[in-house]
Parts: C-alpha cells; structure tokens; sequence
C-alpha cells in the first residue's frame, strides 16, 4: 500500500509541476520588453494545433523512454539462463 501511495504522489507532482510551467509561461507573456514578448512567444508556440500535438506527443514519448530506462537500471539485467530441467535462473 505505501508503494501506491508513493506512485500517487509522483505522478501528482509532475502533473502539478507541468501545470505550474505553463501557468508561468502563460504569466511570462504579460511581462513588459523582452521577456513578455519572449512569453507571448512561447505561449504561441505551446497553444498553436499542430506544434502543441507535436510537443506533447514528443514529450510523452521522452518521458516514456525515460521511465523504461529508469524501469530497466532498477529491476537489472534482463538476460535469463535455463537450468537442465528448462527453469529460468536469474544471474545476480
């Protein structure tokens, strides 16, 4: 139950995190000069159709890679031998 309970709270932080990036970007584009145009740049670019679809696809695709990684460094290596009678042994 404490393992669920610690995915649950992960998963809410980068979910809270993501939404806390783009509500600063959103605030960013009312900044005066540079940095709101910068913003107002970066908030084009995050709503337009196609290039949001395209980020969040290549986002999604970066984050999965990444906890397969994370997933595969944990668990070790994945490479199984036979004993005689056909049972996998694990290598440790």
């Amino acid at each position: 139950m404490e393992e669920n309970k610690k995915h649950i709270l992960i998963g809410s932080g980068l979910i809270v995190f993501f939404f806390l990036c783009l509500g600063g970007i959103a605030a960013a584009a009312y900044l005066p000069g540079f940095a709101g145009e910068l913003g107002r740049m970066c908030l084009a670019w995050i709503t337009s159709p196609f290039l949001m679809e395209s980020a969040l696809f290549i986002l999604a695709l970066t984050l999965l890679f990444a906890v397969n990684a994370w997933r595969r460094n944990k668990d070790g290596e994945d490479w199984v031998k036979l004993d005689e009678n056909g049972d996998p042994v694990r290598d440790k």
